[in-house]
């Protein structure tokens, strides 16, 4: 009786160790999937430092470019402009924001760079009609492109803001194709 009592607390401690063990194991890799595989799939977008000036369908637009540099596809890409201005503080702390209307601002899906990608669709011009050089009447004012995108693979959202400080930004200067943020 003892001895079958001794096999089956052994057997019990066994059982145990092996549940403990293979718990442990689980959540160790679970913890490093996460942490080296997904931890790095996020989006990743370049933004121009210009703002070009065209005629676009006979209107003045004004044009900002930004590329898709992640490695996958990208989606749910909202897009904000807004025009700051400080107001009633000696210090210029307080900010008055007011929305920079897009024609664009909501991309459900963008590809990432392919060699099979004749028309460079991971590349995005955004475009408005309002005249921002006119807005624009003091140095203390910017412009703050606020882009939200959304990994493919991992479903993680990261935040891309570009400030555009000054009116020498803007250019009549068109962009040039594909991956290049620079004006020609």
């Amino acid at each position: 009786m003892f001895l079958l009592f001794l096999c089956i607390k052994i057997n019990f401690m066994d059982f145990l160790l092996n549940l403990i063990v293979g718990v442990a194991s689980g959540v160790a890799a679970s913890y490093f999937f996460l942490k080296f595989f997904l931890s790095k799939k996020k989006p990743i977008i370049a933004i121009s430092d210009h703002i070009s000036k065209q005629i676009v369908n006979d209107e003045n637009s004004y044009l900002i470019k930004f590329v898709n540099m992640t490695d996958s596809e990208i989606f749910d890409i909202h897009i904000e402009l807004t025009f700051y201005k400080p107001i009633g503080d000696y210090n210029g702390g307080n900010l008055q924001g007011k929305d920079i209307n897009l024609k664009d601002n909501f991309i459900s899906y963008m590809p990432c760079n392919s060699n099979n990608d004749p028309h460079n669709l991971h590349a995005v011009r955004i475009r408005t009609t309002d005249n921002i050089e006119q807005m624009w009447s003091d140095t203390s004012s910017f412009i703050r492109l606020s882009i939200i995108a959304k990994h493919s693979l991992s479903g993680f959202n990261k935040v891309f803001i570009k400030d555009f400080l000054n009116k020498e930004c803007i250019t009549d200067k068109r962009f040039l194709s594909g991956n290049d943020l620079t004006v020609n």
